[in-house]
């Protein structure tokens, strides 16, 4: 097993990431990239306000693919242990063949809740798909500088699909 090794140019929230998860690897990259844009789109801090569900197909329910679960957690403050972070067996839950994430933000400061949805786009798939041992951190790095819009497609769910468990 490869550990993480920093370089100068990763950022902040990569490091937090690999050094969450062990190692640096592209579908910990995902997750962390989903985490972060969902914080940032959705205007909230994450953590207790936010309710994480990773809608994961059955023959993908193993590493690499969960690894976006330690991703997920790393950015988004959503954990298994508050119980705002979810993982089901149900890839028609959105009609999707590979994993989708949905985030959604309680109400709060007089925002109504909101949620988005990622699903990765063929040009992810691809790169994904294409992936050799050798090559997981040099790829993760290259992911990692790259635009959520460009391999995610992302639409908005009904904030009231939540199941936020921000009264913790």
């Amino acid at each position: 097993m490869h550990f993480y090794e920093r370089q100068a140019s990763d950022p902040a929230w990569l490091i937090r990431a690999a050094e969450f998860h062990g190692h640096l690897g592209p579908w910990l990259i995902v997750g962390a990239m989903v985490g972060n844009d969902a914080v940032t789109r959705l205007d909230t801090h994450g953590h207790w306000l936010i309710d994480v569900t990773c809608s994961m197909p059955t023959d993908r329910h193993r590493p690499p693919f969960t690894c976006v679960l330690d991703g997920l957690q790393a950015s988004s403050g959503a954990t298994m242990g508050k119980c705002n972070l979810h993982l089901v067996w149900q890839p028609e839950r959105y009609g999707y063949d590979w994993p989708a994430v949905a985030v959604v933000r309680s109400a709060d400061r007089g925002l109504p809740a909101a949620g988005v949805l990622y699903k990765p786009l063929p040009a992810l798939r691809k790169i994904l798909d294409g992936l050799t041992p050798d090559r997981l951190e040099p790829l993760s790095r290259e992911l990692a500088g790259r635009k959520v819009a460009d391999l995610f497609q992302v639409e908005p769910v009904d904030g009231s699909d939540a199941t936020t468990k921000a009264s913790h």
